[in-house]
């Protein structure tokens, strides 16, 4: 198998955006890997949630074949959860925050920071934890459908969030289509059932993206539908008076009937 990508050169391209505020330190990390691999990476894609081991990130993915996918991952108030035990590789480095992994049979956390490289390889497995927040740079190598299924299984069964699973699955489709139309690793001319076939799943895909991709956040409060007035609503029950109250007019009669007699 003849790979794109070296993860070496990888790591050299996402260490230029290290030190910069986000997210210009991503665009400088995009323009890096371009320059190394001229056409091969897409920038249009949204940022979106990974729900996947119990951990919630956020993700923009740039490349992604049937062997091969490349992003930037990473959450600003932190998360924690499993790895996952894949059939694929995972080469991460650390551009910005901290992360926290252990894996069977060690009893002290492996602390990575900025500039240091994570590596779990094929059948491996990960605790993490990204105590207050962590972006890193990620290539994965290997056969990546057999992994679809953890990617999207807490969206779908776990949080309900049945947009983020779509729009991850238009995305990847999106990806792979944009992919098979491009040269081969050697530079040679991609078939032409490939590049047919890369056309139909890329159109597929964005079509698919297109119709999953949930609304703009808005944080605003909206306004009731009683805006700019107050109003009471009528008690449900009258209330009930007091037992002192109410004996009192029983009371007052008795003490009326004595002073006739």
């Amino acid at each position: 198998m003849e790979y794109l990508f070296d993860p070496d050169v990888l790591h050299e391209c996402a260490l230029v955006g290290i030190g910069k505020p986000k997210p210009a330190m991503f665009d400088a990390i995009a323009d890096a890997v371009e320059d190394r691999y001229p056409g091969r990476i897409d920038r249009s894609q949204p940022w979106l949630y990974s729900i996947a081991g119990g951990a919630m990130i956020q993700m923009k993915l740039y490349y992604a074949s049937v062997f091969e996918y490349l992003m930037i991952w990473g959450t600003p108030i932190g998360s924690e959860g499993h790895s996952g035990r894949h059939a694929v590789g995972f080469w991460d480095t650390v551009i910005d925050g901290e992360t926290w992994y252990y894996a069977e049979g060690q009893f002290e956390k492996r602390v990575y920071r900025p500039g240091d490289r994570i590596w779990v390889g094929p059948g491996q497995a990960r605790a993490m934890n990204f105590t207050d927040g962590v972006w890193a740079v990620e290539y994965a190598r290997g056969p990546l459908p057999l992994s679809v299924p953890f990617g999207i299984a807490d969206e779908v069964l776990s949080t309900l969030d049945f947009a983020t699973a779509g729009l991850t699955l238009g995305m990847y489709m999106s990806l792979v289509g944009h992919h098979w139309k491009l040269p081969m690793p050697d530079g040679s001319k991609s078939p032409l059932f490939r590049r047919a076939l890369g056309t139909l799943v890329g159109a597929a895909g964005s079509a698919f993206s297109r119709v999953c991709l949930p609304a703009p956040p808005d944080d605003a409060i909206p306004a009731g539908p009683t805006r700019g007035t107050s109003r009471a609503l009528p008690p449900i029950h009258a209330p009930r008076p007091h037992v002192a109250e109410a004996a009192a007019p029983s009371r007052r009669r008795r003490a009326g009937s004595s002073g006739r007699e």
